[in-house]
C-alpha cells in the first residue's frame, strides 16, 4: 500500500508540468484498460471508432499486448490534412470460434467434443496462430463530420506430421461516424462486425466444422465540456456474440454420428468518465459504470444424445476507477490506473431435461492496479505497461527480487 500511495503521489505531483502524448493499446492497459479503450482519447480508439484516424497520420507502431510472440503493426499515412490511410497486420492466438468462452468457461468446441490439445502434438493447443491483414481510411468532411472504416481478413492453417489439422478464416469490419458539435463537444458512433469459420481437416475420422461465428457490436460515446479543465465522457456499448461448432464422424465412415456445441454472449455496458486536465496535456480521469453480461450454451458432447441447454447465466458488474498520467520529465510520462469491480453472478443449473433445476448466486470483488510509463526521444515513443509488483520488489540488481514479467505489454511508435 505504501508503494501504491507513492506512485499515486508522483503521478499527481507531476501534473504541475507538461502533459502526455497520445500512444497505444499498451498505454490504455497501463491506465487500467477496460472502458478506457473508449473514454481515453488515443490511437487505440481507431479499432472501435475508426473516425479518429485523421488525428494520427504519419505514424508507424508495433504494439505488443499478448506476449512476446504476438502483436499488431500498423502504418498510418496522411494523404491530406483531413484524410489518413491505414495499413496493418496482426499476429495473435487464434480463438474466434472454438475457444471463446461463456461466463462459466464453456466453449462451443469443447461442447462438441473437440480435443483440448493437438492430438498429433500432445501439450500444444489445437488452434494455430491467427494472421490478420487489413486496410482502413478516415477523413474529415467539413468542420463537423468525421468518417472512418477498416476491414481485415485473417486466417491460418496448421500442419502436424504432414497432415493439415485446422483451417480458419475471419472477416473483421468496422465503421465509425463522428460529429463535432463545437470545438469541445462531440458525439461518436462505431459499428463492428465479425464473421468467420473453422474447419478441422485432419485425415482421421473426426471432422469439425464451425460456420456460426457472428459478432456484432455498437458503441456510442460523447465528450462534453462542463468546466474549463473538465469534460464528461458518457458511453454505451452493446454486443452480441454467437458461435457454433458441428462435429461429425465423416460420412464415408460406417456410421455417421453428429454432435453440436453453441454459445451466445450478450453484453451491455453503460458509464461515464470525468476527464480532468489541471495543466496542459495532463490527464486525471475517474469514472464509474455498469456492465451486464448474459451467457448461454447449448449442445451435447455424446453421440446420439439429447441436445440440451448446458448453461444459462448472467453477471451484473458495477465498477469504478480512475486513470492518471503526467509528464515527469520532458522525455518521460508516468501512468497509473486503478479499478474495483463488484461481480454478482447468477447461475442456473441447466442439466439434462428431467432433472431438478436450481439457481445459485455468487458475489465477488475484483481489484486491479496498473502502472506504466512512456519515453519520448526524437520522434520515437516507447510505452511500457509495468507489472505493479515491480514497485514492491524493486530493481533486481539492488533487491535481488525478480519481477516476472517486468513489462506486461510494450509498444514502439515512430512519428515522421
Amino acid at each position: 500500500m505504501k508503494h501504491l500511495r507513492t506512485s499515486l503521489l508522483v503521478a499527481l505531483l507531476a501534473a504541475l508540468v507538461a502533459g502526455p502524448a497520445f500512444a497505444t493499446q499498451t498505454r490504455i492497459n497501463s491506465l487500467s484498460g477496460g472502458e478506457k479503450n473508449i473514454t481515453v482519447r488515443d490511437q487505440a480508439n481507431i479499432w472501435t471508432l475508426p473516425q479518429f484516424l485523421p488525428d494520427y497520420g504519419n505514424q508507424v507502431d508495433v504494439d505488443n499486448t499478448q506476449g512476446a510472440s504476438y502483436g499488431t503493426m500498423s502504418v498510418r499515412y496522411a494523404l491530406t490534412d483531413d484524410a489518413v490511410i491505414l495499413l496493418y497486420g496482426k499476429r495473435s492466438p487464434w480463438a474466434p470460434v472454438v475457444k471463446q468462452t461463456t461466463i462459466n468457461g464453456l466453449d462451443a468446441g469443447t461442447i462438441a467434443g473437440y480435443p483440448a490439445v493437438n492430438p498429433k502434438k500432445p501439450g500444444k493447443p489445437v488452434d494455430p496462430t491467427n494472421h490478420q491483414f487489413g486496410i482502413g481510411f478516415g477523413t474529415k468532411l467539413g468542420e463537423s463530420l468525421r468518417l472512418g472504416t477498416h476491414l481485415s481478413i485473417g486466417g491460418s492453417r496448421a500442419d502436424g506430421d504432414g497432415n493439415n489439422l485446422d483451417s480458419n478464416t475471419l472477416i473483421d469490419f468496422a465503421f465509425g461516424l463522428g460529429f463535432d458539435l463545437s470545438e469541445t463537444n462531440s458525439l461518436d458512433f462505431g459499428l463492428n462486425l465479425q464473421i468467420g469459420s473453422f474447419t478441422n481437416i485432419e485425415g482421421g475420422t473426426d471432422r469439425y466444422v464451425a460456420d456460426g461465428l457472428i459478432v456484432f457490436g455498437l458503441t456510442a460515446k460523447g465528450e462534453f465540456q462542463v468546466h474549463q479543465i473538465a469534460k464528461i465522457v458518457p458511453y454505451l456499448q452493446f454486443g452480441v456474440d454467437n458461435r457454433a461448432v458441428f462435429h461429425a464422424v465423416r460420412t464415408d465412415s460406417p456410421t455417421f454420428e453428429a454432435k453440436k456445441g453453441s454459445i451466445s454472449n450478450t453484453t451491455i455496458q453503460l458509464g461515464a468518465d470525468l476527464a480532468i486536465s489541471p495543466a496542459e496535456g495532463v490527464l486525471v480521469q475517474p469514472g464509474l459504470g455498469l456492465m451486464y453480461r448474459q451467457s448461454a450454451a447449448d449442445g451435447n458432447d455424446k453421440p446420439n444424445g439429447q441436445i440440451f441447454a448446458q448453461e444459462n447465466s448472467n453477471q451484473l458488474m458495477p465498477y469504478y476507477g480512475f486513470a492518471a498520467e503526467a509528464r515527469a520529465f520532458d522525455w518521460m510520462v508516468l501512468r497509473l490506473g486503478a479499478r474495483q469491480t463488484i461481480v454478482t453472478q447468477n447461475n442456473q443449473n441447466t442439466a439434462p431435461q428431467g432433472t431438478d433445476s436450481n439457481e445459485t448466486h455468487t458475489s465477488t470483488v475484483a481489484n486491479t492496479v496498473t502502472t506504466g510509463f512512456g519515453i519520448n526521444l526524437r520522434g520515437w515513443q516507447i510505452d511500457l505497461n509495468i507489472n505493479p509488483q515491480f514497485f514492491n520488489n524493486g530493481v533486481f540488481a539492488v533487491s535481488g527480487n525478480a519481477t516476472n514479467p517486468f513489462a506486461v505489454d510494450f509498444a514502439i511508435v515512430y512519428d515522421w
